[in-house]
């Protein structure tokens, strides 16, 4: 009879472990998200947890995002893009990704938007918002080509 009782102990535990092997890679504990203004340039994000709540939010609001805050805060329309969506398992590793789009002003650093806007009056930087607010991305994406190409290595 013992060794029956041990025998049924033994098939359960590895029953146990072989489930938690198949189900526990895949189970996402928690996803990080992450957005991007395509009006601003501004960047937010958090960690989204399976049993609810969110923890580390953080906000990098960009030097164009002040800038419109400052002379305009009427006009300051955000529109927020995913660009980070990674669900990740009890170890920490990805299992699934949920990524979207910014557009072109996710690939303009912060540093160099600063130099342009220092370079600029506000009227052309009132102008670069207008533009990207319009969402017109043919001519977004030439601006943000042409700002990156000239204040790059400056």
């Amino acid at each position: 009879m013992q060794q029956r009782s041990w025998l049924a102990y033994l098939i359960i535990a590895i029953t146990v472990l072989v489930i938690a092997g198949v189900i526990l890679p895949n189970f996402v504990v928690y996803t990080d998200r992450a957005f991007v203004c395509e009006n601003t340039g501004s960047r937010k994000g958090w960690r989204e947890w399976c049993i609810g709540g969110k923890t580390g939010c953080w906000y990098q609001k960009s030097p164009l995002e002040e800038f419109i805050e400052a002379r305009a805060p009427e006009a300051l329309v955000h529109r927020w893009t995913s660009c980070a969506g990674t669900g990740r398992d009890i170890l920490g590793i990805a299992v699934i990704y949920a990524h979207g789009s910014p557009g072109p002003i996710q690939m303009l650093r912060h540093d160099i938007l600063c130099k342009w806007m220092k370079a600029n009056d506000p009227a052309a930087i009132r102008a670069f918002y207008d533009l990207l607010v319009s969402g017109d991305r043919k001519q977004i994406e030439e601006k943000v080509s042409q700002i990156s190409n000239e204040y790059y290595n400056k």
